[in-house]
């Protein structure tokens, strides 16, 4: 499947370190003035979203079962499923599977093992 066909959205080809990186460089302010990054991080309740998920603009606030909580962005396509974050202390993971999940607990699980990623220790 070619994912131009979401035009910009499947443009880009990156690696889970990469999307590490960038999530990183966003949240330390690298990437944008402090007032935009507050703006980003002003969430709201979203319809379909997992319990403990908000959404901002263009950030995901995601509570993780380890406590505090992580900002995502992750993305699906068909074949592609990734999930995504990064805390404020630095962790960071990515998680990104070549089966779309069609059903919930095909789904919890995929977010199940961005939280194990996320809450294990260093």
């Amino acid at each position: 499947m070619d994912p131009s066909w979401a035009w910009a959205a499947g443009q880009m080809i990156s690696t889970p370190r990469d999307v590490n990186r960038f999530l990183g460089a966003l949240l330390d302010g690298r990437l944008l003035k402090p007032d935009l990054l507050r703006q980003m991080k002003q969430t709201i309740a979203a319809p379909g979203f997992p319990k403990g998920w908000s959404y901002g603009l263009g950030l995901m606030k995601i509570e993780l079962s380890c406590g505090g909580h992580a900002w995502a962005h992750g993305g699906d396509i068909s074949g592609y499923e990734v999930r995504n974050g990064a805390t404020e202390d630095g962790r960071a993971a990515t998680v990104a599977v070549t089966a779309m999940p069609y059903t919930k607990p095909a789904a919890d699980q995929v977010n199940a093992a961005l939280d194990t990623a996320l809450c294990a220790e260093r």
